[in-house]
């Protein structure tokens, strides 16, 4: 069973894909990640064997995680399960002409590790516009390939 879950939150399908290339370069180094969507996502899967965690979604309104995204963190933060001696990655999509750019990964950052104690392992990784962009492969890979690296 992988030791990883990846919980993303997607409107548009970018967020998603973003998701699925991150497992795919993390199998690629060795470590198997598995992936649910946070509409299908519940504050047990974090209390359950998973060591590390990969959160992810995009920004919305005014900095706001995606919906399905949001709901889960409400569900998390009257759960509040203890994430101490877990290991957290954050990954976001926004675009750098809206004010709160990436915000989403801010409200994550600040309830699963701040609030909840998990272990921020990775500077949150931050994709500007659209995902297919060189640069923002080229972020991408390099991110996750480093973060194979740190998770178990």
């Amino acid at each position: 069973m992988a030791k990883t879950l990846l919980i993303y939150g997607s409107l548009t399908g970018n967020t998603e894909n973003i998701s699925n290339k991150v497992q795919a370069l993390c199998k690629a180094k060795g470590k198997e990640i598995e992936i649910k969507n946070a509409m299908d996502a519940d504050p047990s899967d974090l209390s359950g064997p998973y060591q590390n965690f990969i959160l992810a979604s995009s920004t919305w309104e005014d900095g706001q995680p995606q919906a399905d995204f949001n709901d889960f963190i409400q569900k998390v933060v009257t759960v509040k399960p203890n994430l101490v001696g877990k290991k957290i990655a954050i990954l976001g999509c926004g675009d750098s002409n809206y004010a709160h750019f990436c915000g989403a990964t801010d409200i994550i950052e600040k309830i699963f590790v701040n609030d909840l104690g998990g272990k921020k392992i990775i500077e949150t990784l931050r994709i500007d516009g659209y995902p297919e962009t060189e640069n923002n492969q080229t972020l991408l890979k390099n991110w996750a390939e480093k973060l194979a690296e740190l998770i178990d």
